[in-house]
């Protein structure tokens, strides 16, 4: 039997048809949407936000550099991304912008399918995600050419494109593996380029296996696929590819020493962001109790006869990456300061200073930031700011806009933020920030909706983008943008990972934490006099997840629950990961399967508190996870609880798929109008959905429900 054949008869077991995908160009129509700028004010929407266009990776917390400066710095580079629902695809385009900001903008290649990054997951070193690969347009050392990763038909290639646009676009490598990244020869004429064999080679052995069955072992993951996935460490390999010929050749050292991030000998263990100005002064951040796992970090600056500067003070505590001003007489760096880390800094250490000077503060996310000149480049956002491409001054902090990807937004009404500072019980700085619908007036009180676990940058929707924060606000919902606090000081402290799951995990300290953290906040937010709080909901994704349950468990602060993810319970979530997972979270101090199980769970357990836990609960998931859930769901529905699980395909953690980006934004805001607000879509479509939902305990009375549009009548 070939290997095709057996692939062809795994999938026979039930009747499966998939539905064509859409033919249309993924950016058609966003040229005409651009240029609504001017227009006059108009709600931002949850369809303007899963349209948005982001330069770089969605999430800016630790996003990479996603653009590339011209070698004679008079232009920039970088791709921008937008959804298009419709499509279940992504409009990417790849732009220049003069760097002085002059002229307009221009396309000079467009396409490809979405590259999905990946990443090790315990024994297991490629588990697909739901974010993009970075992906920074490179330019060739004479201005020429650009090159930039590109995906058609399932294959990540290095593509060249000429800014000029005087040559078409062209596929410059062609290799039997997918490209992870690449850099340029210094004369220009060739290209170093990283992939990883091993993972080819282990997926054709495991499908050679196929024809016998598969041995369950240590490799399989339930939740990710039905049979054994590869594993161990996964070398990468070095290619050089000339352009001239197309020759692969394997790279030499010097050669591999273009691409490879390996750091320079002699640097202390866990050293990291290391950075060289290029006359042989070294910069980087070491652990000053390197015995910990998760340690505070001193600043070294080294000169080549052994000289060093230290900043071990307060001053330099947060920070999180390191570059050379272009001159080499200055160190930049990007800090996370102030309570509970909540703001961005960029400092600046001139050599001979005693240590570096704050030259910018700011509670907008700074991301993938690089020097050019005298000026560092970021992407910026804020609380009701989506990400722009800036130039800060390296001296002054003074910023300028290079590119805004989204000006169709410029007249949009976001909601209103405050951000809430306080500590917790346990004395742990925290924060979160409460977001008011944009026409609030005083003295209206509006039902809230919790969005956690992280609160950084632009608030769009929460770890996991899956609940539109302003378009809710926008709607009439105060919602709570929550961002949950540090480890304690015992798991702070731990040596080792399982040390530290087992401090978070003794007694539930840390999800003890996190609740008074959330319940302090809550306190805040109803104090303000704008929330109502008899009508309060509450969301959650991963970690989140799990807040919830917690929060359900433990408090009776909310009528209705959303969750991304679900459920960290007592038997389905160790059968879904599979038994490496079970061993890994045993070792750890969790109990399954034996006794003393029930014990360990019941503060944590929706299984065991069903009887106590009557709130509604939907629940989104990806089809690689919500196996996880089903002993969750099962107790539920067989209990008459209300609960409702939908399943996502071809999703991973965080989902990636436009489609199902716009389904769940659109089904949390139903949800939360429906439980919280009594408030529901009219289209006749939604009838089914309204139904169902009307047929659960503690539903609103059919007579009370009201269209989203004003009318009063129920179809």
């Amino acid at each position: 039997m070939s290997l095709a054949l057996a692939a062809a008869l795994s999938q026979s077991i039930v009747p499966h048809v998939d539905l064509p995908p859409p033919q249309e160009d993924p950016c058609a129509g966003f040229e005409v949407a651009g240029d609504l700028s001017g227009s006059g004010q108009r709600a931002f929407t949850l369809d303007d936000q899963v349209r948005m266009a982001d330069i770089g990776r969605a999430n800016p917390l630790g996003a990479a550099r996603a653009f590339g400066v011209a070698p004679d710095g008079q232009r920039i580079a970088f791709l921008v991304k937008r959804a298009n629902p419709e499509a279940n695809a992504y409009c990417q385009r790849l732009m220049i912008a003069a760097m002085d900001g002059s002229g307009a903008d221009v396309e000079v290649d467009r396409g490809g399918e979405f590259i999905r990054d990946d990443f090790p997951l315990r024994d297991f070193p490629a588990i697909m995600s739901g974010w993009d690969r970075p992906n920074p347009p490179r330019w060739s050392p004479d201005g020429s050419r650009i090159g930039y990763l590109k995906r058609l038909d399932g294959s990540t290639q290095v593509w060249l494109v000429d800014p000029d646009r005087t040559v078409p676009p062209r596929q410059a490598t062609a290799l039997p593996d997918n490209v992870d990244s690449f850099a340029w020869t210094n004369d220009g004429s060739a290209l170093i380029v990283a992939t990883r064999p091993g993972i080819r080679i282990q997926s054709e052995a495991i499908a050679r296996e196929a024809a016998e069955g598969f041995l369950f072992d240590e490799r399989f993951s339930p939740q990710f696929a039905d049979r054994p996935i590869p594993t161990g460490q996964l070398e990468t390999h070095y290619s050089y590819v000339s352009l001239a010929d197309g020759e692969v050749r394997v790279a030499s050292s010097e050669e591999t020493r273009l691409l490879s991030d390996e750091a320079p000998e002699g640097l202390p263990d866990r050293a990291r962001a290391y950075a060289g100005n290029g006359e042989g002064i070294a910069a980087w951040l070491e652990p000053s109790e390197p015995d910990r796992l998760i340690s505070p970090t001193r600043l070294v600056v080294a000169w080549p006869d052994g000289n060093r500067l230290v900043c071990e003070q307060m001053a330099c505590e947060g920070i999180r990456e390191l570059w050379w001003t272009s001159d080499g007489t200055a160190l930049l760096a990007l800090q996370a300061t102030g309570w509970a880390n909540s703001q961005t800094a960029i400092l600046r250490w001139d050599l001979g200073e005693a240590q570096p000077r704050q030259i910018l503060l700011t509670e907008d996310a700074l991301v993938g930031c690089m020097v050019a000149d005298g000026e560092l480049l970021c992407g910026r956002e804020g609380f009701g700011q989506p990400r722009r491409l800036v130039a800060i001054d390296a001296v002054t902090g003074a910023e300028r806009l290079i590119h805004d990807p989204n000006p169709q937004l410029e007249d949009s009404t976001f909601g209103t933020v405050e951000r809430l500072r306080f500590r917790n019980a346990f004395g742990a700085e925290s924060y979160a920030d409460l977001v008011l619908p944009p026409d609030h007036q005083a003295g209206q009180r509006h039902p809230l909706v919790v969005v956690q676990y992280t609160s950084v940058g632009f608030l769009r929707g929460g770890t996991g983008d899956e609940v539109p924060i302003h378009p809710l606000a926008n709607r009439g919902f105060a919602v709570l943008s929550f961002d949950r606090p540090d480890f304690s000081a015992a798991a702070l402290g731990a040596t080792t990972e399982e040390e530290l799951t087992r401090a978070n995990r003794a007694d539930w300290i840390d999800r003890r934490r996190v609740q008074s953290s959330l319940e302090t906040a809550i306190s805040l937010a109803i104090d303000t006099g704008a929330v109502d709080a008899a009508r309060m909901g509450i969301s959650g994704f991963s970690d989140g997840g799990s807040t919830v349950q917690w929060a359900l468990i433990n408090s009776d602060l909310f009528r209705v629950a959303s969750m991304g993810s679900c459920c960290e319970d007592m038997y389905s979530y160790p059968l879904a990961a599979g038994p490496r997972f079970t061993d890994f979270v045993r070792a750890m101090g969790y109990r399954h399967f034996e006794p003393g199980t029930e014990e360990f769970w019941q503060p944590m357990s929706l299984i065991l508190n069903v009887d106590d836990v009557d709130v509604p609960i939907l629940i989104q998931t990806g089809d690689s996870e919500y196996e996880a859930g089903l002993d969750v769901f099962e107790t539920y529905s067989h209990l008459g609880r209300p609960i409702e699980l939908y399943v996502l395909e071809e999703e991973t953690h965080i989902k990636w798929q436009p489609a199902h980006r716009q389904a769940i934004y659109r089904r949390s805001v139903e949800w939360f109008e429906f439980w919280l607000m009594q408030r529901i879509d009219c289209d006749p479509a939604k009838a089914g959905q309204y139904a169902r939902w009307l047929a659960m305990d503690g539903a609103p009375a059919r007579e009370n429900l009201r269209c989203s549009d004003g009318r009063s009548s129920f179809p």
